[in-house]
């Protein structure tokens, strides 16, 4: 789509009335009635952006952007305006006009022009059935003729550290500790010499890469003239892991071409394709079963790094049958510790890493060709094709080794996957602009195709004749009762859609859209394949009436709008009676075991989309040209929301999936922003924003009236819930009320009855609260102990500029949520311990926060989920600073140069929370710490050119 964009001169100076992207097509921002945020190529030029997604954090209110971790290439979690669904929340995305699956993070961050968030359903409508969740539309740039050929290189290069580490025992306080659970629990001394003990090992130290580096190189060439406009670049970007060296790392390479040709004065042609391949290696994050950071937290401080004692090694566990074991883990360093104090998946660390060998691949190419006809005056025929073609796997290699009695592997093992995921969507639209008098039409109908293939399978097998991942393949594995195919599928989905849009305006002081889209999913069944999503919006430029009368306020715009849009997360044949295989029985005298199929679950044929409405009213205000404001306030309401609601038992199969369940959000968006130059050689630029939510579940439509959620540990601890009422996911367990410090604070604890509550509780124990008022502790006491949903966010951004020298200041915050620190095994009590149980309850008074430690915890302290675990995950983080000089005048067209800026930029500096775990900032747990792998802090160096 080519944009012709003009600046003139009004009363107020010169201003931009902007254009924005709004779903097949553009619209002035004057005239737009939903709520639209926006972030231009401007605002991002200069930043140090690894994935594009983080554009968006703290930029754009009603948008909130989580990393899942700091894991290089690692995916960010985005929520626009809440979680609308137990079925998936992310939003749908869309580039130069093609929607693509599996995220944006192909996308070079510099190839950006703009990228435009549809947050309401007034404005999302236009994608009908997938907009639910929001939509994110991204804009790749093209040539600009007022500036002729360019050539720009901008390059970074910059160190990686982490920026906390998690205080945890020594080896002195671990034995100490140890001691006291011994004691207590009536059991010997473990360590008699604790006092003589010294720091021990400093596992995190060993597992975080202190120096990791990333690098990045863009080269981009561009022009345009009468007849079109060219935009070609290619980067390539490499990030190191700041945990577990050489095993955590990403490379991206990227190609882009973006042309529009302009045949004659009616028919334009253009063409964007852009090929992206990365190669990554990663590591087990956020799990209590085998992360890195998750095993440095609980390893024991008195196992050493290497072993070196010759007793030691000569007997178990390194020797087997008397005789040292082939398959232990050793280096140059020599061999590697094994505890003899923890057991389970809680192994050495650094060993652990060192044998993993998991790699992962892919290959994307996006294409959209397109041409625009224009059949009559104001009359436009359009007719794209896009083409988003992936290639994606794993390989992996696990060598012999010796970890502890249940970490071992007698032969390697080697595993590969293969993906391919197709989609083809064709999109043709016919566009109608007019004028009669005052009043301005713009109309929109289009007819859309979209297929979607998908193709996977994966095996392994063992005893590869290599010991290292190079030239380790599946066909070279020998033994061939090993082999095995894990998984593999083919799916097919398609989708067809009608839509169309009307905008127009009276004057430039009265607007409306409407917006009709209906769609059919090959996911849904017979009698509702169809969905249709209408939308309608108005909005009142109350400045340009003749009774306005107030100078320095240069624009008000009133707005409200409602829609509907649909959420088609569904999966394959969901709506149909399936078999599954692994089904056996017993036939014949002789009792022969037969595998079989058997029906899997219940047709349910009224299978249709959630359907998501919303409401939205708002105003924009600018005044003295320098001060903006914007505020929307919201309310969306999900129905329809698939759940799978009981059957008797005597049915045999699952539950037919149906559409049952409700949810709401509601809220408000608030944004700031000033821009002023203060004087000849100095201006200043700053924005904020902030964004209020409420989640509630509404209906789950099952006999229980909640979801279970997430578990922790080996015994599958229930620690969320999704309940009716309640806000989504949130932490489930027992409430505390404090310690008993006392035997008779024990006694006192009654219930109704008068019944001691915690009979076998002794001093030092936590005092559960009897939340249902039965007179007994159990499971039914159970309740809301935390919610990992944050009550606001905000972002805040300042620039300035002086003479030749720039800053830019960027900051983010995530207010009112709690977070569920699941980073210690409870289940194994010689685990080390986190810093804060050194001020554990050891007498009357010490205090009423942290329980006794013993070795027997008969009041089941810590092995019951409860509001012990739950901390305030509030955090305000400097996200970036960069200080840059642009070298200008003589100097510079000596140098054949445009521009050349040096700048530096350091990236999560600063980080205010009373969060004790690495990070605050969990996207993929959902609230939930199992050893969160930390966002880096950077320092980095770069440079800007732009070439005559």
């Amino acid at each position: 789509m080519k944009l012709d964009i003009k600046l003139n001169y009004d009363a107020v100076g010169a201003t931009l009335d902007e254009v924005v992207v709004t779903g097949y097509g553009v619209q002035k921002k004057s005239n737009v009635t939903g709520a639209i945020s926006s972030v231009k190529a401007e605002d991002l030029e200069d930043l140090v952006l690894p994935r594009l997604e983080t554009a968006l954090q703290g930029r754009t209110s009603g948008v909130q952007v989580l990393q899942n971790s700091g894991q290089p290439g690692a995916a960010s979690t985005i929520r626009i305006r809440g979680t609308a669904s137990i079925n998936g929340s992310d939003p749908l995305y869309v580039v130069d006009g093609v929607i693509i699956g599996g995220g944006i993070d192909y996308l070079n961050p510099n190839d950006i022009e703009t990228i435009e968030v549809l947050k309401d359903a007034a404005s999302a409508a236009i994608y009908g059935a997938r907009g639910a969740n929001g939509v994110i539309i991204v804009t790749t740039k093209s040539g600009a003729r007022s500036k002729g050929m360019q050539i720009n290189v901008s390059s970074y290069a910059g160190v990686q550290n982490a920026w906390k580490k998690v205080p945890v025992l020594s080896s002195r306080e671990y034995a100490t500790l140890q001691n006291e659970m011994a004691a207590a629990g009536g059991q010997p001394i473990p360590y008699p010499n604790a006092a003589t003990l010294g720091e021990g090992t400093d596992w995190q130290s060993h597992v975080f890469n202190s120096n990791a580096l990333m690098r990045s190189t863009d080269f981009s060439v561009s022009g345009a003239s009468d007849r079109g406009s060219y935009f070609s670049s290619i980067s390539y970007f490499d990030q190191e892991g700041i945990v577990a060296e050489g095993k955590s790392n990403f490379q991206r390479l990227a190609a882009r071409l973006n042309t529009i040709t302009k045949a004659n004065d009616r028919l334009t042609v253009g063409w964007n394709v852009a090929y992206t391949n990365v190669q990554r290696q990663s590591v087990a994050e956020n799990t209590e079963f085998g992360s890195p950071l998750g095993r440095a937290l609980n390893m024991d401080p008195l196992t050493p790094l290497y072993e070196t004692d010759p007793s030691i090694l000569s007997a178990s566990p390194y020797t087997s049958g008397g005789v040292l074991r082939g398959n232990l883990v050793r280096d140059a360093g020599g061999i590697y510790g094994i505890s003899s104090r923890v057991t389970s998946e809680i192994v050495n660390p650094v060993a652990a890493y060192l044998i993993a060998n998991d790699y992962g691949w892919s290959d994307k190419i996006v294409n959209n060709t397109y041409a625009e006809l224009e059949l009559a005056p104001g009359l436009i025929a359009r007719t794209s094709m896009g083409i988003d073609l992936a290639f994606y796997g794993g390989n992996g290699f696990t060598p012999s080794h010796y970890l502890n009695a249940t970490n071992f592997l007698d032969t390697n093992m080697v595993y590969s996957n293969f993906n391919r995921a197709f989609t083809w969507i064709w999109d043709n639209t016919l566009t109608y602009n007019t004028s009669i008098d005052k009043h301005n039409f713009n109309a929109l109908v289009g007819h859309s195709a979209q297929e979607v293939q998908g193709r996977y399978i994966g095996g392994s097998k063992r005893d590869v004749p290599v010991s290292t991942y190079d030239g380790a393949t599946i066909d070279y594995a020998r033994n061939e009762e090993s082999e095995q195919v894990y998984g593999g599928y083919w799916e097919r989905y398609a989708i067809e859609s009608y839509f169309g849009r009307m905008n127009y305006d009276y004057d430039g002081k009265y607007v409306a859209t409407a917006i009709l889209r209906a769609d059919a999913s090959s996911n849904f069944g017979s009698n509702y394949r169809w969905g249709y999503f209408p939308s309608l919006s108005a909005g009142w430029n109350v400045h340009m009436e003749d009774f306005w009368a107030y100078d320095n306020i240069n624009q008000l715009k009133v707005k409200a709008g409602w829609g509907k849009n649909g959420n088609d997360a569904a999966g394959s044949l969901e709506y149909a009676s399936t078999i599954v295989g692994g089904r056996s029985y017993t036939f014949g005298s002789g009792e022969v075991l037969t595998n079989g199929t058997a029906p899997a679950q219940v047709a349910n044929p009224d299978l249709r989309w959630e359907s998501v409405s919303q409401f939205n009213v708002g105003a924009e205000l600018r005044a003295y040209d320098w001060l903006t404001v914007n505020i929307d306030f919201f309310n969306r309401i999900t129905n329809d929301m698939k759940t799978r609601p009981p059957l008797p038992d005597y049915i045999g199969n699952d539950a037919p999936t149906a559409n049952v369940g409700s949810m709401l959000n509601r809220g408000v968006d608030f944004e700031v922003g000033y821009d002023k130059n203060i004087s000849k050689d100095f201006t200043f630029a700053a924005s904020a924003n902030i964004s209020f939510l409420r989640n509630e579940v509404i209906l789950l439509g099952n006999e229980s009236g909640y979801l279970p959620g997430q578990q922790w540990g080996p015994q599958g601890l229930e620690i969320t819930r999704t309940t009716e009422g309640l806000p989504i996911g949130h932490f489930y367990g027992y409430v505390t009320d404090g310690i008993f410090q006392t035997q008779n604070d024990v006694w006192s604890h009654v219930g109704g009855e008068g019944d001691t509550l915690q009979p076998g509780a002794v001093p030092g124990d936590f005092r559960f609260v009897d939340t249902n008022g039965d007179g007994v502790i159990n499971a039914d006491d159970r309740t809301i102990i935390g919610n990992p949903t944050p009550d606001f966010t905000a972002g805040m951004t300042i620039n300035m500029t002086y003479k030749n020298w720039d800053v830019a200041i960027f900051g983010q915050g995530v207010f009112g949520n709690d977070i569920y620190n699941a980073t210690r095994r409870y289940d194994l009590p010689t685990a080390n311990m986190q810093g804060y149980a050194l001020d554990r309850w050891t007498g009357e008074g010490t205090t009423n926060s942290y329980p006794r430690l013993t070795s027997q915890d008969d009041n089941v302290n810590f092995a019951r989920s409860s509001d012990f675990y739950v901390e305030d995950g509030s955090f305000f983080r400097i996200k970036s600073l960069q200080i840059g000089y642009n070298l200008t005048g003589n100097v510079a067209d000596q140098l054949g140069l445009r521009r050349l800026r040096l700048y530096y930029s350091g990236s999560n500096l600063l980080t205010f929370t009373n969060y004790s775990g690495f990070d605050p900032e969990i996207g993929s747990g959902f609230g939930v710490d199992r050893g969160i792998y930390p966002q880096a802090r950077v320092h980095s160096i770069g440079l800007n050119i732009s070439f005559k």
